[in-house]
């Protein structure tokens, strides 16, 4: 067996879909997938992950109808504000949250500033990405490597992410972190967020501590 993944990236898909079926409002569904998230968390954790990236938010999600993001929004303050500070060591675990802050409501910022100052531990790094744009990303990072005199690599916020995990099956990354995933194991999944088992997690660690992660080489 390899070592398991050190960078997991999630992207929990599918809500909407999952309400439809499941003839749950979007309003409950989110806040069921904040605590899925967590649960899935806890567990990387558990398999020695350190460090997980969650894709909350792109930028162009944030056309979608209010309706639609209100209930996205409400398990966002509570999933920064009462899930993580619950289930997580603040002297372990520390959230960060990317993403194009100013396009983001004020009750999201202070929930998530909220989690950033509590967890602030260097065992277990949990990223957020809200209205993020891999562009916007690559411009910024472009700059700071300018400011500092570095290799524009050596400038982005997240490092790069050994497996990716997306709670639907269509095969595509939607934008997400499109460069720290060069060399990542994907997984597209069948299953909704929502009704995704601990145990479907610990089978995909395990799988990919199966494979040699050769990067290329």
């Amino acid at each position: 067996m390899y070592d398991p993944p050190s960078h997991v990236g999630l992207i929990p898909d599918g809500l909407r879909r999952w309400s439809r079926v499941n003839d749950v409002d979007l309003t409950d569904a989110y806040l069921r997938g904040a605590h899925k998230i967590v649960d899935v968390l806890v567990a990387l954790q558990r398999l020695g992950v350190r460090t997980v990236s969650v894709y909350n938010l792109s930028r162009a999600n944030l056309s979608r109808r209010d309706d639609e993001l209100e209930p996205v929004f409400a398990a966002s303050v509570q999933f920064f504000g009462t899930l993580l500070p619950a289930r997580f060591d603040p002297a372990v675990c520390s959230v960060r949250l990317h993403g194009d802050r100013s396009a983001l409501p004020e009750p999201y910022l202070a929930a998530a500033r909220g989690a950033e100052s509590a967890l602030s531990g260097r065992g277990f790094t949990i990223n957020v990405l809200a209205a993020y744009d891999a562009r916007d990303e690559l411009r910024n990072a472009h700059a700071k490597a300018g400011e500092l005199g570095c290799d524009v690599n050596d400038a982005f916020d997240i490092g790069d992410v050994d497996l990716v995990i997306r709670t639907s099956p269509e095969p595509l990354l939607s934008g997400f972190l499109p460069m720290q995933c060069q060399y990542a194991h994907l997984q597209f999944l069948s299953t909704p967020l929502n009704d995704l088992e601990v145990e479907q997690v610990d089978d995909l660690v395990a799988n990919y501590r199966r494979l040699p992660q050769l990067r290329g080489k």
